[in-house]
């Protein structure tokens, strides 16, 4: 066990006192958390001079193993104690924040992002349209839209933190992002959260009613399920669905933490954060097994209603909670006679195909999805 830890201290100073020339200036000035660079060459170069030190995870390459290990080391604080207080859920905010901004790109000043609140009967939602050096009239063009769900267990993600990210989708993609700013969990019910993603959908049919020939919904984590839930009410419902949908590491539903029986190894989401997630999603004094059937089908999706749904694009982390449960899911999906990819990233954590700047993976990911959707569009445009 000492000579582990020898050999550990003895590779971490080895690579400090080599690692300048291997900084990537290009990621430096991408990102605006410098430390979080020096530290992610630090930890690649020792995965590349001595693999041996992790040998679990040989399929990974260096960078992404570096990322792994990162996210632990940088903030270890993304938790939530059992007796959830108002100070526990403001903390775990701020920290999540602090951990998605430093993995996010700095957000480029050709990057424009504008905030509008749009209506649908009494109900107000609120967007911002996110672009690249413009903001087309999206309303009267044939302009390519996102629809973006983002995640943060219902509880937190703001436009601060993930304009960032959707500023880089933006320019790579090409496309005008919605990103949708609903209510958030606890003070808001779950129930109005889904409310909010089912109004923007009836507004955007209201102003253009073949706005779904141009639209490709994208959500990561929570964002996912709640486009499942979405696309559930959007067939129910008769109404269009839109040409594809992208969902990064989405949790299923609300019920699949019950059926998780392997070791987790995910440093981003653990299984008791999820759980505690849960909890003030159902109302943190509500026990989960006094849910109803009729309660839990407005909050969380259908584990079996998958036929009509558009295409679908899944990514997932092979070491995070869900991976199961996202497999068992597609393969829901697929019966369902619904075309789907599920690109899993060998030893990754949950969300991974959103953190480019640090891991090949992620950026071969994104790539393949760029395609995909240019796919998808050319189709029907």
């Amino acid at each position: 066990m000492l000579s582990s830890w020898i050999l550990f201290a003895m590779a971490n100073i080895i690579t400090l006192l080599f690692f300048i020339p291997f900084i990537d200036e290009d990621l430096l000035a991408l990102t605006r958390n410098h430390r979080m660079v020096i530290f992610h060459r630090v930890l690649s170069l020792r995965h590349k001079l001595l693999p041996f030190l992790h040998p679990e995870s040989v399929k990974m390459d260096a960078d992404s193993k570096a990322l792994h290990e990162l996210i632990s080391l940088y903030d270890p604080q993304l938790d939530l104690g059992d007796d959830i207080t108002n100070n526990d859920i403001e903390e775990f905010r701020y920290h999540s924040k602090r951990m998605l901004t430093a993995l996010f790109p700095a957000k480029s000043s050709s990057c424009l992002v504008q905030y509008h609140t749009l209506q649908y009967n009494t109900n107000q939602v609120h967007m911002y349209y996110i672009q690249h050096e413009q903001i087309d009239n999206w309303k009267c063009s044939n302009q390519p839209l996102i629809l973006y769900f983002h995640g943060g267990g219902f509880v937190f993600g703001d436009i601060d933190t993930y304009s960032c990210f959707e500023c880089h989708l933006s320019k790579f993609l090409n496309m005008l992002i919605l990103h949708v700013d609903f209510r958030l969990i606890p003070e808001y019910s779950l129930e109005e959260t889904i409310e909010d993603v089912i109004n923007i959908y009836k507004i955007l049919l209201d102003i253009d009613s073949n706005i779904h020939r141009r639209l490709i919904g994208m959500g990561d984590s929570s964002g996912g399920m709640l486009w499942i839930y979405l696309l559930q009410w959007i067939i129910s419902n008769n109404k269009p669905i839109p040409q594809g949908v992208i969902l990064h590491s989405p949790w299923p539903n609300l019920e699949y933490f019950d059926r998780i029986d392997r070791i987790p190894m995910d440093n981003y989401l653990s299984l008791t954060l999820a759980y505690n997630l849960r909890k003030l999603a159902i109302g943190k004094d509500t026990y989960w097994f006094d849910v109803t059937d009729e309660q839990l089908s407005k909050i969380s999706p259908n584990d079996d209603l998958f036929e009509g749904f558009p295409s679908l694009y899944i990514t997932a982390g092979t070491n995070e909670i869900s991976i199961d449960a996202i497999r068992n899911m597609t393969k829901k999906i697929r019966s369902a006679g619904v075309e789907v990819v599920l690109d899993e990233g060998e030893g990754l954590m949950h969300t991974y195909a959103l953190f480019h700047m640090w891991s090949p993976q992620s950026r071969y990911v994104q790539e393949k999805i760029r395609q995909w959707i240019q796919e998808k569009l050319l189709v029907e445009m």
